[in-house]
């Protein structure tokens, strides 16, 4: 009576660490698969002290070595901002030689909040996370180098609360 009682301690123990395995497994799994379609560049500038001033260009070199050529790609900025960056957009200026060897300058505006304050993208603890999509569908060749700036150019000289600005290729299938 005793070694039953015992042996069905011991299935329930052994069943709850199977299910919190499995789950863990499959979650890792999943984060995995979901973090990285396609994607084939990803950098980020940490901005210091949350303080991202108007002459500080952030420079993205892509080497092309990694790229498709046969493929077409998609490029989005990310950003990060904390809860102390008080406007519901941002704009940004773009210089890049993505199309050809010649510089092209795009100014972007971005919203980061609905109409009601509630920000955009993802965020925890403070922090907000926004994918912002800026080129689609672009052909990449391997035999060149890609450069990628972005400047602020808000009205406030440093814009404060902007944590982290990067950005992300994307092959598309």
């Amino acid at each position: 009576m005793q070694e039953t009682i015992i042996r069905k301690i011991t299935d329930r123990q052994v069943i709850k660490r199977n299910k919190i395995l499995f789950l863990l497994v499959g979650t890792l799994f999943i984060t995995h698969t979901s973090c990285s379609d396609g994607e084939v560049y990803f950098r980020y500038h940490h901005i210091e002290r949350g303080k991202w001033y108007s002459d500080s260009a952030l420079t993205f070199t892509m080497d092309s070595i990694g790229f498709n050529p046969a493929a077409r790609h998609d490029l989005s900025i990310e950003l990060t901002t904390a809860n102390i960056y008080h406007y519901k957009d941002i704009w940004m200026q773009v210089e890049h030689n993505l199309i050809d060897t010649i510089y092209r300058c795009d100014t972007l505006h971005f919203r980061l909040t609905d109409d009601y304050g509630k920000w955009l993208g993802s965020g925890t603890g403070g922090l907000h996370q926004i994918s912002l999509p800026y080129k689609s569908d672009i052909p990449l060749d391997t035999s060149r180098l890609y450069i990628l700036q972005i400047k602020q150019i808000m009205k406030d000289d440093p814009l404060i609360g902007v944590e982290k600005v990067g950005i992300k290729i994307i092959e598309k299938i």
